[in-house]
C-alpha cells in the first residue's frame, strides 16, 4: 500500500519502519481499523516523507482487494438508459450486488468471457464507507465516508437486453470490476456536484457528465444502501455511469474521474468453453421489463 504525498510515494511499510507501528498492512485494514487519521499525523514527520519514492511507474493493484460488500448502482444517469432503450427509474436507482472475484485494479486485463457477445464498460464514481453504518440520513452520509475512487464497471449487456432480471449475473464475470488506483479523501473533493465523469475506449470520450446530473447524489445512495442493511467500513458503492462503450479484444478502456484518478484497462479475449454452443448464450433482442 502506498500513499500519495507532495514528495512522492510513501509505502505503509516504510511508514511503519521509521514510526515503529504496525499500521495495515492493506487497505482495508486502515478502513476497518480507524487509521486514517494516525497516518496523516505520520506523513507530517519528515523523516516518513524521506522515504517517498516517485510515483511514476509504480505497479498500482486495485485500491480494495476484498471490499465487504460492492454495490452498484444503474440507470442514476437518463442518458445511460437511453443507451438501454429503458425509462429512467423515477424512484430508486436500479442496484446490483456483485462478487469480489469481479476486482481488478490499474493495469489488469479485463477478459472477456465467452458466455456474452456484447460486453460493455462504463466509468462511474465510487464511494469508499470508512465507517460500518446503518440507516444513514443522507445529511450525515459524509461523516462515514473515507473517500471516493473510480470504477470501471463491465456488463454483459447482451444478456440483459434478454431480460433485466440477468443483471447480477451480467455484471459477475470474472475482471468485471476494476478499482483504483487511489482513494481520495472528502477533504480533497471542495465540490462533489462538479466531479466528471468520463468512459473513454480507445481514447474516444464515449459518454461525460458530472454528478450534478445524477438522479440521486453520493449522499443519497449512501442513505439508500444503509437502509435496514449494514454497510461495513470498507464498502464500496458505484454511483452510476453517464454511458457506457462496446468494449472488444485489443480496446484499452478508461473511466476519468476529476479531482479523484483516471483508471485504465486492457480488453483481452478469455478462453473459450469448450462445450458451450451459441445456444446457450443470451441472444440480443428488444428489452423486456417484466413485472
Amino acid at each position: 500500500m502506498g500513499i500519495a504525498t507532495g514528495k512522492g510515494l510513501v509505502l505503509l511499510s516504510r511508514v511503519n519502519e521509521v514510526r515503529g507501528t504496525a499500521y495495515g498492512p492493506t487497505l482495508l485494514d486502515v478502513v476497518v481499523e480507524g487509521q486514517r487519521a494516525a497516518l496523516e499525523e505520520a506523513l507530517a514527520d519528515p523523516a516518513v516523507l524521506a522515504t517517498a519514492v516517485p510515483a511514476e511507474g509504480a505497479d498500482l493493484g486495485p485500491v480494495l482487494r476484498d471490499p465487504p460488500k460492492l454495490w452498484g448502482v444503474g440507470l442514476n444517469y437518463a442518458g445511460h438508459a437511453g443507451d438501454l432503450d429503458v425509462r429512467q427509474p423515477t424512484g430508486a436507482p436500479g442496484s446490483y450486488l456483485r462478487p469480489n472475484s469481479t476486482v481488478i485494479g490499474q493495469g489488469d486485463d479485463i477478459l472477456l468471457p465467452a458466455q456474452s457477445q456484447r460486453v460493455t464498460a462504463e466509468a462511474e464514481l465510487g464511494v469508499v464507507i470508512g465507517t460500518t453504518c446503518k440507516n444513514v440520513d443522507p445529511a450525515d452520509a459524509p461523516s462515514v465516508i473515507f473517500g471516493f475512487t473510480t470504477v470501471l464497471d463491465m456488463t454483459a449487456e447482451d444478456a440483459i437486453r434478454v431480460n433485466p432480471r440477468y443483471i447480477p449475473w451480467s455484471k459477475a464475470f470474472d475482471t468485471f470490476c476494476s478499482l483504483g488506483p487511489w482513494i481520495v479523501t472528502p477533504d480533497e473533493v471542495p465540490d462533489l456536484s462538479s466531479v466528471r465523469i468520463s468512459t473513454v475506449v480507445n481514447d474516444e470520450v464515449i459518454a461525460s457528465n458530472e454528478v450534478s446530473a445524477m438522479m440521486r447524489d453520493p449522499y443519497w445512495i449512501v442513505g439508500y444502501f444503509s437502509g435496514g442493511m449494514s454497510l461495513e467500513a470498507g464498502s464500496v458503492i458505484a454511483t452510476g455511469t453517464p454511458g457506457a462503450g462496446v468494449i472488444r479484444d485489443g480496446d484499452r478502456v478508461e473511466a476519468r474521474v476529476t479531482g479523484v484518478g483516471d483508471l485504465c484497462n486492457e480488453v483481452r479475449l478469455a478462453a473459450a468453453v469448450p462445450w458451450e454452443t451459441a445456444a446457450d448464450r443470451p441472444q440480443d433482442g428488444p428489452v423486456r421489463i417484466n413485472s
